[in-house]
């Protein structure tokens, strides 16, 4: 098994590459990890969708032996089913739960990503077995503020919706569109839609859920 050493990773929920890290992500500061070469195929499929690895994969990466170690105030930390997984020109670092889902996913900062890519260089691949449980597609026109905007506006649509405050949803398409409509499912339902289309609908309910928010 090979390690890689002294490594900076950001696990977040959905994969971000290292210039969308934010200053108050929860850093980790890996002593070791193993890391294994797969095929560029697979890496792709374990970068954009949901997956769940088998079970014989599951046990591999039980083994005490290959786990991760983390630097904390303490001293240093074992991690389970904590891995980076490297192609001929990409790398990537997963975290996996009992269950062989992978729970969290980080890039590389550019000079351990080029290590990470040295080191598998004259590696066999491992084939690790797995099925995609969801296809996420890459969205290439949002970036992760975004995305992390858009999700809080949807949570607050909904909400919106569920009470059935025809009265605000009506005054939010009217500040976004600069036109009228008074049908609560029509009017809930291109605001939702817009958000993905348009970055000025997606900044002006951001600024306005925000005001309210603030006031309230």
């Amino acid at each position: 098994m090979n390690y890689i050493y002294d490594v900076i990773l950001n696990f977040q929920k959905n994969y971000y590459d290292f210039y969308e890290w934010n200053k108050n992500d929860d850093i980790y500061h890996i002593r070791k990890i193993p890391i294994l070469k797969i095929s560029k195929k697979d890496f792709i499929e374990i970068k954009n969708n949901n997956i769940v690895f088998d079970k014989t994969s599951i046990n591999f990466l039980e083994n005490p032996k290959i786990q991760a170690e983390k630097f904390n105030q303490t001293g240093i930390t074992k991690i389970k089913r904590t891995i980076i997984i490297a192609c001929e020109n990409m790398a990537m670092a997963l975290k996996i739960n009992k269950n062989g889902q992978i729970e969290y996913k980080s890039s590389l900062l550019p000079e351990e990503n080029e290590d990470a890519i040295e080191i598998i260089k004259f590696q066999k691949e491992t084939n690790l077995k797995y099925k995609i449980i969801k296809n996420n597609k890459p969205n290439t026109f949002q970036t992760r503020f975004e995305l992390e905007h858009a999700y809080f506006i949807n949570q607050e649509l909904d909400k919106i919706y569920k009470e059935k405050n025809q009265k605000k949803l009506s005054f939010l398409y009217l500040e976004c569109f600069n036109k009228n409509e008074n049908n609560i499912d029509l009017a809930y339902k291109n605001l939702k839609k817009s958000i993905t289309k348009s970055s000025d609908t997606l900044k002006k309910l951001y600024d306005i859920f925000i005001i309210t928010k603030q006031k309230g």
